[in-house]
């Protein structure tokens, strides 16, 4: 019996490692006018079932011309054997909600049902935006915005940065280190937001 049971708590440790190194957690300071504002955490997980699973939440929180400006993001994107099956993100901006997406595929094409309404596409995304964080993108020429459910091009005007300008009409500059991203930079129509590694 002990020994049963000395077997059974080798398997837990066991699976409960390969979990453990399955799933990895990037954590950003968001930074406003040199200040932080807030946080934003990312999230990747692999499973034995050939699902990547990527999730990623910003929530800030700030004040911009004596008016109070609380945003939170939350997206869910599951890729299976490198193919998009279904991504999900909301926007909230002083709780109310702002902007949402949902993606689902089919078996034929993928469903679009967001705030601009409803439509289909049938071009398969190999690489998104969240993804990002965890693949290089250096030598990508366009990728796909959950966010809007389009395509966008994405240039590199310097060594070791990806470059894009989302449909929303934010720019969106990305800066690598070995082959990860180190911190990025949203220019919107009233400031700059930063985003600096944490961890």
């Amino acid at each position: 019996m002990n020994t049963h049971k000395t077997y059974l708590l080798i398997c837990f440790i066991v699976v409960s490692t390969w979990l453990s190194a399955a799933v990895e957690t990037i954590h950003y300071d968001v930074i406003l006018f040199g200040d932080k504002i807030g946080t934003m955490t990312v999230t990747h997980e692999q499973r034995g079932d050939g699902e990547d699973v990527y999730t990623l939440e910003t929530h800030s929180k700030t004040k911009l011309l004596w008016v109070e400006k609380e945003n939170f993001s939350h997206y869910d994107v599951v890729y299976k054997n490198g193919k998009l099956l279904s991504s999900t993100h909301r926007e909230l901006d002083n709780k109310k909600l702002k902007r949402w997406t949902n993606i689902i595929w089919d078996g034929k094409q993928y469903q679009v049902d967001s705030y601009k309404g409803k439509r289909t596409f049938s071009e398969v995304p190999n690489i998104c935006a969240v993804s990002l964080y965890f693949r290089d993108c250096r030598a990508a020429d366009r990728i796909f915005y959950e966010a809007e459910a389009d395509y966008v091009p994405v240039t590199h005007p310097e060594a070791n940065t990806c470059e894009f300008k989302s449909s929303d009409g934010t720019k969106n500059i990305y800066h690598y280190e070995n082959g990860r991203i180190k911190n990025m930079e949203f220019h919107i129509s009233i400031a700059t937001v930063k985003m600096v590694r944490a961890d």
